[in-house]
């Protein structure tokens, strides 16, 4: 693996993986809910949603047909910190492929007739997310975590703040944050020469941008948020102030995040789902920015029997606190935590999307080797540490409760 630098500042990362007829090339732009304010929240994911409906050579359809007749995918996403724009195609594709997608980058009309029906579809996205009770409670939790902080925001924006952005509030945007020195284009798979050269080219031009602000740590609170909704379960999330993605201990984190919640042996999924008979879905994961990070639960249960989880949930945390994991639990958690990660990235797009995210947002990307090594080096005591430091913090909570009637 390596990367190259543009004099604009431009960061292009390469991964060749033998015997693969695949090619993912993602770009990456460190333009998300964090780099809004409050006058335009939602605009990095309505730019998103621009972005596939029309440039000056391709119409939207055209773009989409595009992509199906190479067989392949083009897709995006954004999130709190980054947005990226991805694709993945045969090799004898690739060159054809990120062209379309450079199209896409530099060409966009964002034609005023094509934003307000595009702001109709956000509007109906985020209806979905406030139907579903899953996702609304984890809505709810950011702002029990984050309160007046830009990131208690979501990602797709409100109502209001979405059909008061105007085409030139994008354009300004995208001029501001679509910059060479805010951009990673990754590439992994089977890489040619002229891919690269392709890359380069599509590039050299694009304006370096000035130095972006330094975001000011949030505040992470322990309020509690509820929500009463038409629904037959109660959902319910509890959140712990965590370490930040540069943080050593991140392989450390990942390992008590499985073994709490994130896997089938996990302890709550053992007490709660299949001992008690109390939750389906019930799930926890860990989220990093370059800053700070949080170590999430979330559990859906009956009405009736959220005290019950709850109890159990309680219980279980504190006993981690007080006993921690034993010897057996973390080298059982390393074994996991190596198979999870070395299949996890066997496909292109994986490799591509692991090493753009890192690079756009840590300026750097660790080979899988060394973070196997790291994983080698975990030892009880450091593990038990970390479960200590994070779960003695008060959670922030959220609820979506079923309405009374």
């Amino acid at each position: 693996m390596e990367w190259i630098t543009l004099d604009n500042g431009v960061r292009i990362v390469i991964e060749p993986m033998a015997d693969v007829r695949s090619t993912s090339t993602g770009v990456f732009i460190k333009a998300g809910t964090r780099t809004e304010d409050m006058t335009e929240i939602g605009i990095s994911h309505l730019i998103e949603h621009m972005l596939f409906k029309g440039t000056k050579t391709r119409t939207a359809k055209e773009i989409a047909s595009f992509f199906d007749e190479l067989g392949g995918s083009v897709n995006a996403f954004t999130s709190k910190d980054h947005t990226c724009y991805y694709v993945k195609t045969l090799d004898e594709h690739a060159v054809i492929a990120f062209d379309a997608l450079a199209d896409m980058l530099f060409d966009s009309l964002f034609d005023e007739t094509e934003l307000e029906k595009e702001k109709r579809v956000v509007l109906e996205e985020i209806k979905m997310y406030e139907d579903t009770p899953e996702d609304l409670v984890h809505e709810l939790l950011a702002k029990a975590v984050y309160k007046d902080d830009i990131l208690a925001e979501p990602i797709l924006g409100t109502e209001a703040s979405v059909l008061g952005l105007s085409r030139d509030q994008l354009l300004r945007y995208v001029a501001s944050t679509y910059t060479g020195n805010r951009v990673v284009v990754s590439i992994a798979g089977h890489v040619t020469d002229e891919l690269i050269e392709a890359v380069k080219t599509r590039f050299a031009d694009l304006p370096s941008g000035e130095s972006p602000k330094e975001s000011t740590t949030p505040i992470l609170y322990s309020d509690v948020m509820k929500k009463q909704k038409e629904t037959e379960q109660a959902h319910l999330c509890w959140n712990f102030e965590a370490i930040a993605a540069k943080d050593d201990r991140l392989p450390h984190l990942a390992l008590m995040n499985n073994a709490i919640g994130a896997t089938m042996s996990s302890r709550l999924f053992q007490s709660i789902r299949e001992e008690e008979g109390l939750a389906y879905s019930i799930y926890s994961y860990y989220t990093t920015f370059d800053d700070h990070g949080t170590f999430t639960i979330y559990i859906g249960t009956s009405p009736d029997t959220l005290a019950q989880v709850e109890t159990i949930m309680t219980r279980e945390l504190e006993t981690l606190i007080a006993d921690g994991l034993s010897d057996e639990e973390v080298e059982k958690g390393k074994r996991q935590l190596k198979g999870s990660l070395v299949l996890g990235n066997e496909s292109t797009s994986a490799r591509m999307n692991r090493n753009g995210r890192n690079l756009v947002l840590l300026d750097d990307v660790e080979d899988l080797n060394e973070v196997l090594d790291k994983i080698d080096r975990i030892d009880v005591h450091g593990v038990n540490a970390l479960i200590r430091e994070v779960l003695s913090h008060a959670p922030a909570k959220s609820y979506v409760l079923p309405s009374e009637d």
